[in-house]
Order: C-alpha cells, then sequence, then structure tokens
C-alpha cells in the first residue's frame, strides 16, 4: 500500500492542480467501501481537499491488445490528462516482484483480476498488456521499506530496510533496478535476470519499456 507520506509529498507538489486520487483494494481485502473511507491514504487527500476515488463500481473500458488478449479495465485513468502511479517495491509470491508494472493491477476490476489469476488468462502476460494499453506517465516507487518472503504483512512478509526512492517514466526500467535492489535481501532472487520474472519479459516483448537503465543517485 502506498505510504501516506509518499502520497502527501505528491499532494503538496500538486497543489493548486486538479487531482483526484484512486484506489482499488486487494479482491480478498474485505470491503472495499470500508477500506477506502477508513484509509490513511484518505486522511491525508482530505487534508488536501483532493477526492479519494473508490475505483471499484465505476465504468470500465474494453480492451483488445493486437497480441488478442482481451480484459476490461477502470475508465477514470484513461481520462485523465497526467497519471501518476506511487507503487511501493516488494517481493511477491506469483510473480516474484511487485513494483511500478504490477500496481497497474489496481486498474482491474474483481472479475478481471480473478480471472488473470487463472491459467487461461495468465497473469504475467496480463500486467504486460495492461502496461501496454494503459501505462502511467509517471513513477514514483518507494524503495525505502519492503517486505520479503510475501508481498503482505498478512501474507508473512518481513519488513526490510532498503533506503530509495525511485522515479521514472519507464516501468520496466525501475523494475529492473528494483530487481536488483529485492536481490539484496531475498535470497530466491539470486542470479535472476528480468528475463526469469515472466511479467518483465513480456513487457520488454511488447514494448512496454527497456530493459536498461541509467541511475541517477541522489542523496537527501
Amino acid at each position: 500500500t502506498t505510504h501516506p507520506d509518499v502520497l502527501d509529498a505528491a499532494l503538496e507538489f500538486l497543489s493548486g492542480k486538479d487531482v483526484v486520487v484512486a484506489d482499488a483494494p486487494a479482491v480478498n481485502a474485505g470491503s472495499s467501501k470500508e477500506i477506502v473511507e477508513n484509509s490513511a491514504l484518505k486522511a491525508v487527500c482530505d487534508s488536501y481537499g483532493v477526492p479519494f476515488a473508490n475505483l471499484y463500481g465505476t465504468k470500465t473500458k474494453r480492451f483488445v491488445s493486437p497480441r488478442g488478449y482481451r480484459f476490461h479495465i477502470f475508465r477514470l485513468p484513461l481520462e485523465k490528462a497526467f497519471v501518476i502511479s506511487l507503487p511501493v517495491l516488494k517481493i511477491h509470491n506469483r510473480c516474484q516482484m511487485t513494483g511500478a508494472l504490477k500496481n497497474q493491477f489496481g486498474y482491474l476490476p474483481r472479475r478481471e483480476r480473478l480471472l488473470m489469476h487463472l491459467p487461461l488468462k495468465d497473469i504475467h502476460k496480463g500486467i504486460a498488456e495492461l502496461n501496454a494499453a494503459a501505462k502511467p506517465h509517471l513513477f514514483i516507487v518507494d524503495a525505502v521499506r519492503t517486505l520479503a518472503s510475501a508481498q503482505e504483512a498478512r501474507h508473512g512478509g518481513r519488513v526490510l530496510d532498503l533506503g530509495y526512492m525511485l522515479a521514472g517514466t519507464d516501468p520496466v526500467s525501475l523494475d529492473c533496478f528494483g530487481l536488483r535492489l529485492l536481490q539484496e535481501v531475498d535470497p530466491r532472487l539470486d542470479g535472476k535476470s528480468p528475463h526469469d520474472v515472466l511479467h518483465l519479459k513480456y513487457s520488454v516483448a511488447y514494448q512496454v519499456g527497456s530493459e536498461e537503465f541509467a541511475a541517477e543517485e541522489v542523496r537527501l
């Protein structure tokens, strides 16, 4: 989940702009209405007078990719002139890692999320297709603290310090760098290349972005 301090910093920078913050909690996390209403992120939005939208129940749009992959996504992100994604870099049991690319899973209604977890749809191709169809304009990836062993604390994730914030416009490059960071704290990723992380591999093949990156470090 996006850290409230990250959202606060983004909204402070965007003060005076027409901004909407949106979320679609995990399908198995409980009542999305209650989660959104009680979210620390909503409290941050309220402090800036910015609406915090629950994407569930909003209108969707159907996509068919050039490769014939079919899915529905929420319309709201597509209707905005500029989209900023605020993911957290973590280990993921199914996808090996979650970061800039997988964060767009939040664009999917419940049924699509469930279908992508079935072999019929292939979650790895789905993540790549989703980014090919509706890639945000800017990604600010929170890698200050991460979860290893699992993607959520309720699934056994262990909090570990990495000490980085990543930002860029290419989600593939960001995740390739993120993979290197995660390899420092989780031995299961030792020796893995971007091509071993299937949604990264497909994203490169679908020209979502490049696995090459030139990182510029800014110390704060």
